[in-house]
């Protein structure tokens, strides 16, 4: 997470020094990439591109290798030689680039963030230079590079599918992707007179509730200092709680809960045996929506994402670092459930989560990368799979990565493979450099599952 967040802020300073950057993504506003292709939305029934799916999904927790496999072709759909799904490379990185974009890659932003809009017809893909390209979801071509650059923290409306916010420093902005119209949100430079800001936003990492109507913010001064908690109402238009947490310890990322109800900070780790407080902030603290009720969560914490369980429940997926566990935390009651195992005896192995499935509760999508190389040497090596949100529950393996990591290879950060998915978990993306470590020439991935792929978990 510090590393993403080094990248991001070195593009962020990138972007200050550039004067010519905004004139640049002015110009893009009128510059349409290559062909506009017409926007089709995937009906949810739609067949898999690989014909009939296999009528069980491997659910064992069997230490398969990694098989020896090329690249696949771009837009070529393809099954999973060892777990039978079907997998397509969704970008070419020798074509999908514009001319003028430096990227030697193309990947999905993150695990924590929904790429696809609200009806599932597009998707949104990122430049490794932080810019951003608008693919078509049915067919996987590219329609058109879009108008915004730098770590903007694009979000897609809840429920108009033309409809992307992002930040411009310490403004909330809307873009149409069809018409490529700009539209200011909110500007929050007035609801803080006599400072100035460099950026209101999420850091990178959170989004806004399920329905699109609360933010959870946090605003930094000109020296990238955090000097305050916001909850937005967009509903409303107007900020409807604020903590000022100047002199406060750093703060990693913040986020809104699904609901709207919670508000989550990640602050760093606490001492051993203790939490955070109100009055001394540390690891995971979560505060009610009015920013009062402040609470220690966790003294320390992984990767994760929050999600809901099979009740309904919110909850925080995460690499517990304490017990080498993946683990569920209850938001409402602080309750951790061990969840499965991690084996950290052979490699330093790398987990994401992704919870952005909200349509599909109780269950959350992992992707790791470090396993062993070039032999796997647990269940979990350098693979997607699903994970069912209760103690023994069921797991879905998806797919071998390919991606190949060296934790002291600086470009191999593009190469983990962040993966997420769509609210109805039946479309998932992931990052793969496909062997070539330290090249940052990264493509991204689709797997299809079926609507009914749970009942195929005999």
């Amino acid at each position: 997470m510090v590393r993403r967040l080094t990248l991001i802020l070195a593009l962020v300073l990138a972007l200050v020094i550039s004067g010519a950057a905004c004139l640049r993504l002015r110009l893009l506003a009128e510059r349409v990439f290559r062909t506009s292709v017409p926007l089709v939305q995937r009906s949810p029934g739609a067949p898999s591109p690989c014909g009939t799916p296999p009528a069980v999904l491997i659910h064992d927790l069997t230490v398969y290798q990694v098989p020896a496999l090329a690249e696949p072709a771009a837009r070529s759909p393809f099954r999973d030689p060892v777990f039978g799904t079907c997998l397509t490379r969704a970008t070419d990185r020798t074509t999908d680039i514009a001319a003028d974009d430096p990227s030697p890659g193309l990947l999905n932003e993150y695990s924590r963030v929904q790429s696809f809009n609200a009806d599932g017809s597009l998707l949104l893909v990122r430049g490794i230079a932080a810019t951003w390209y608008l693919y078509d979801a049915r067919t996987l071509k590219p329609i058109r590079q879009l108008p915004i650059g730098g770590p903007v923290d694009p979000r897609w409306d809840a429920t108009d599918p033309s409809v992307l916010y992002y930040t411009e420093e310490a403004r909330l902005m809307s873009l149409n992707v069809q018409t490529l119209a700009v539209g200011t949100v909110h500007d929050f430079n007035p609801d803080f007179p006599g400072q100035t800001l460099a950026a209101v936003w999420t850091r990178g990492e959170g989004s806004p509730s399920a329905d699109g109507r609360y933010w959870g913010l946090m605003a930094d001064n000109a020296d990238w200092q955090r000097i305050a908690l916001l909850v937005y109402d967009q509903a409303t238009d107007r900020i409807i709680a604020r903590r000022e947490v100047t002199g406060a310890p750093d703060i990693d990322n913040v986020t809104i809960s699904p609901s709207g109800n919670y508000f989550l900070a990640w602050y760093d780790y606490c001492e051993q045996g203790t939490l955070g407080t109100e009055a001394n902030p540390c690891g995971l603290m979560v505060w009610d929506r009015s920013l009062q009720n402040g609470r220690g969560l966790l003294r320390i914490c992984g990767h994760g994402d929050l999600a809901l369980d099979a009740a309904g429940r919110e909850v925080l997926v995460y690499q517990d670092i304490d017990t080498d566990n993946i683990a569920m935390l209850d938001i409402a009651s602080g309750t951790v459930t061990p969840l499965w195992p991690i084996d950290f005896g052979h490699t330093a192995i790398g987990l994401h989560f992704s919870g952005r499935a909200l349509n599909r509760p109780g269950w959350v999508v992992v992707s790791t990368y470090n396993g062993g190389h070039p032999m796997s040497q647990t269940w979990m090596d350098d693979q997607v799979f699903l994970i069912e949100l209760k103690p023994g529950g069921r797991v879905a393996r998806l797919a071998h990565t390919h991606s190949l990591y060296s934790e002291a290879i600086e470009q191999d950060y593009w190469a983990e493979p962040h993966a997420t998915a769509n609210q109805e978990l039946t479309r998932i993306l992931f990052t793969s450099n496909w062997g070539r470590s330290g090249t940052e020439e990264v493509e991204m991935y689709v797997i299809d599952l079926p609507p009914d792929w749970p009942e195929r978990l005999h």
